[in-house]
């Protein structure tokens, strides 16, 4: 009975996936992303990335999965090298964060379930977790791997500039088309993945993990009722909100603790999200190099995510 629930969660998931990856190479075949070549050049500069990265973080803004395929094309085809792709994807989480994900699906989710107190607050520690990956991935970029005398290596656009952004059938069969080579290698692992998971977390397995973090609760001065949100976050982030604000309503959580608690939960997000979509997208992107990409990106958005609790415990818990 379980089985049934588990496919179709992945089936939508990987229906969603590919309109995503359809959609943003249309996009790309009208013409729009050359409509950036004026901000690209600065950013290069400051950086020190080359404009196929700046171009893939742009990108990442309006589709992740999409930004990030992007990435990895400019990568094989040898206009990103390899110690510039996870600088890039530690810079993308910050436009990921404010447009895809924030935006579009936690944002609203937050101020509703959670006031606009709470849930506005919230929003914006996940802006600073974020932009905090993207400053330090920005200054190491900069000390590191600036290289004034490398050529820019051109990124070529369907359209110049000053050509009007056309959406016709011609550019919507292209920019189909060229999305079937990123779709042959993304799909079949994402929908492994997703099915490998779901009979985990049908089985009873992912509870067991989620009792992991109970013992964290201890180290930052939560209650134990805080678990409930966290084990919550395993089936969906909506869920842990719903359950913080219950906790807040009967008194048992703060302003302070319950943002301590969401900010901890979204860690138990990231960490589903990169055992369900991240490092299967990684691995079928880059390969064996994905293993490398996802371990370090894993690793940074952890680290600011503890930086963004120690901040919530000393300015407002303590």
């Amino acid at each position: 009975m379980g089985v049934v629930p588990v496919l179709s969660y992945a089936v939508r998931a990987v229906l969603l996936v590919t309109l995503g990856i359809v959609i943003a190479n249309i996009l790309a075949e009208t013409g729009i992303f050359s409509r950036f070549s004026s901000l690209t050049g600065p950013f290069c500069r400051l950086s020190g990335l080359p404009e196929a990265s700046i171009l893939s973080i742009i990108a990442m803004g309006v589709n992740a999965t999409a930004g990030k395929s992007m990435l990895a094309n400019y990568y094989h085809e040898g206009k990103v090298r390899e110690q510039e792709v996870i600088p890039t994807l530690i810079m993308g989480a910050f436009p990921v964060v404010l447009g895809e994900s924030l935006f579009r699906v936690h944002l609203p989710a937050a101020l509703v379930l959670l006031g606009p107190v709470v849930g506005g607050i919230y929003t914006g520690l996940n802006l600073f977790s974020s932009g905090i990956q993207g400053f330090f991935a920005l200054l190491y970029s900069r000390r590191f791997l600036a290289d004034h005398g490398r050529p820019q290596v051109q990124v070529s656009a369907p359209a110049a500039p000053d050509t009007p952004i056309a959406l016709n059938r011609e550019v919507v069969i292209s920019g189909c088309r060229k999305a079937v080579p990123t779709l042959r290698r993304v799909v079949p692992v994402t929908l492994a993945a997703l099915i490998v998971f779901g009979l985990l977390s049908e089985t009873g397995v992912m509870k067991i993990v989620g009792a992991a973090f109970d013992p964290v609760l201890q180290i930052v001065g939560l209650p134990g009722e805080s678990a409930a949100a966290l084990l919550a976050q395993f089936v969906h982030f909506s869920a842990g909100y719903a359950i913080v604000a219950s906790l807040i309503e009967t008194g048992i959580l703060t302003t302070g603790t319950a943002l301590a608690t969401l900010v901890l939960g979204s860690m138990v997000v990231i960490t589903m999200i990169y055992i369900k979509y991240s490092v299967p997208l990684y691995l079928s992107l880059f390969g064996r190099f994905g293993v490398r990409v996802s371990l370090v990106t894993y690793a940074a958005s952890m680290a600011a995510k503890v930086a963004t609790l120690l901040l919530v415990m000393v300015v407002v818990v303590m």
